[in-house]
């Protein structure tokens, strides 16, 4: 159980969001070049949309998550990774090209190999403007902000058009199914005779996740198969269009006290656009682009293709360029 609060840099009255919010805060601060931030359905991308800064969830295994806790180890190594966080894309990919690559901590990493793409091989991709009613509505700032990146991109020389994907809404109660149910199962185990240390937070997490049938080992096999199945599905959809430009969530920060797992406004509802992306293993990255009414940040993300990560940082970095110099937060908030 921790005291206080992080405040938003841009709104001290607003969340910086979770669960890597304190990192995104510092980092938009100027406490820190860059850092480190766990992502298990949208826990780096939201803090970095909240923040206006950016943020890159990477495919299992392509970053070790040695050193966290909880560990990375069976169903939680799949739906959580390890990833950086910095105020621009070429910070973030510098942290990415340190932190890449097989570590004997983490039994998932992987030894891929770096790719770089050349302006020609930028100028051919695809990129799908994601469309899909499993994920819910966006307010129109947000929405205006990811047509605005959408036009960058197409100024900037890529093919974009609008994409429709298939199979989200069973992806979203897959998801849950391994974040929730499953993960809560495994923390319980661990929490056992220390629950009045927990933050009120995680009380609801676990009040909420907790499955109202039996956790049974065929039912968690089945979930496996149908992700790895579904994961095949999206795949293919996506085989001509390797990138594909949505939110980061469906609204700028929220005010303290107003996050919360009620159905309707809650995470589970807000953060649908980042969830997906666990439950699939694919690569998103966000980045700022414009401003709310009342001055908050708003981010796109960009999404990928399994450890392609540095096509969706190329491309990033592209709409980046566009957008302008990354601004900082107003220095006097009283």
């Amino acid at each position: 159980l921790l005291t206080g609060k992080t405040n938003n840099p841009w709104n001290l009255r607003c969340s910086a969001g979770g669960s890597s919010g304190g990192e995104a805060a510092a980092i938009a601060a100027g406490c820190s070049m860059g850092g480190v931030g766990s992502d298990g359905g949208g826990s780096i991308r939201v803090p970095a949309h909240f923040c206006g800064i950016c943020g890159l969830k990477p495919t299992p295994g392509r970053i070790p998550s040695t050193g966290h806790f909880p560990s990375g180890a069976g169903a939680l190594g799949w739906i959580g990774v390890v990833g950086p966080m910095a105020r621009t894309i070429a910070d973030v990919r510098a942290l990415f090209e340190v932190m890449a690559g097989p570590d004997a901590g983490d039994a998932r990493s992987a030894p891929v190999p770096s790719r770089s793409y050349s302006e020609k091989d930028l100028r051919a991709t695809r990129i799908g403007v994601l469309e899909s009613s499993a994920l819910g509505n966006a307010t129109t700032e947000t929405r205006t902000a990811v047509d605005g990146a959408a036009k960058m991109l197409s100024n900037h020389g890529f093919a974009v058009e609008p994409f429709e994907l298939h199979g989200l809404d069973r992806a979203l109660e897959l998801w849950w199914f391994f974040f929730g149910p499953v993960i809560a199962h495994l923390l319980n185990a661990n929490l056992s005779g220390h629950e009045w240390q927990l933050s009120p937070m995680l009380r609801e997490y676990l009040s909420h996740a907790a499955s109202s049938s039996p956790l049974s080992l065929d039912r968690f096999l089945q979930a496996s198969a149908e992700r790895d199945l579904l994961r095949e599905t999206i795949l293919r959809q996506m085989d001509g269009v390797p990138i594909l430009l949505s939110p980061v969530s469906s609204a700028p920060a929220f005010r303290h006290g107003e996050g919360n797992y009620s159905p309707g406004t809650g995470y589970l509802d807000t953060m649908r656009f980042s969830q997906w992306l666990n439950l699939t293993g694919f690569p998103g990255a966000a980045v700022p682009i414009s401003f709310s009414n009342e001055g908050l940040p708003i981010g796109v993300q960009i999404i990928g293709r399994p450890f392609e990560e540095e096509l969706v940082l190329a491309v990033a970095e592209a709409l980046e360029q566009s957008r302008g110099p990354w601004q900082p937060p107003p220095l006097d908030l009283t």
